[in-house]
């Protein structure tokens, strides 16, 4: 295991659950606003990006896309953060304990491929910053100030500091 992806994988999940509360403290409304981008609305990008943690984890566990317990998901906000949190956790503990170069063989629209393990878990923890920010320039859009920092280098600080 490399400790830089351990790092990363709990870097994604204090930025992820800073999100989270800075989300919970709002009025549930503001998550279904309809915006113009690339999610037209902040549960919707939230829902993409426990998608995609989801979905590549199930693909490096048993080789699988599985993700129907997100796309068929309907319960309210509270769950929804449960359930991306247990599942940012499970990720976490798959760095932990998975050969990282591992190849991950598996067919894509018609193509195969061969993919070290590293690789899509460094495709997670980026995707996940990139929606992130989407959802701060979502939550600014609305008026909302107190947005907590969530980037790489804050969780490096307060690491350092003994906060994390």
């Amino acid at each position: 295991m490399n400790k830089s992806y351990l790092d990363y994988a709990n870097y994604n999940i204090w930025a992820n659950n800073r999100l989270i509360n800075d989300l919970a403290s709002q009025e549930d409304k503001i998550l279904n606003h309809e915006f113009i981008g690339s999610f037209p609305t902040i549960r919707a990008t939230i829902l993409h990006i426990w998608y995609a943690e989801t979905g590549w984890l199930s693909r490096m566990q048993n080789g699988e896309w599985s993700v129907d317990k997100v796309v068929n998901f309907s319960e309210d906000t509270n769950v929804l953060f449960n359930k991306w949190k247990d599942t940012s956790l499970k990720f976490k503990e798959f760095v932990e304990t998975a050969d990282l170069e591992n190849e991950i063989k598996f067919e894509h629209k018609g193509e195969q491929f061969s993919i070290p393990a590293r690789e899509m878990v460094q495709t997670v923890f980026n995707h996940g910053s990139y929606h992130r920010g989407q959802v701060v320039m979502m939550m600014r859009q609305l008026g909302v100030s107190k947005i907590s920092q969530t980037d790489y280098i804050e969780w490096a600080r307060e690491r350092e500091r003994g906060n994390v």
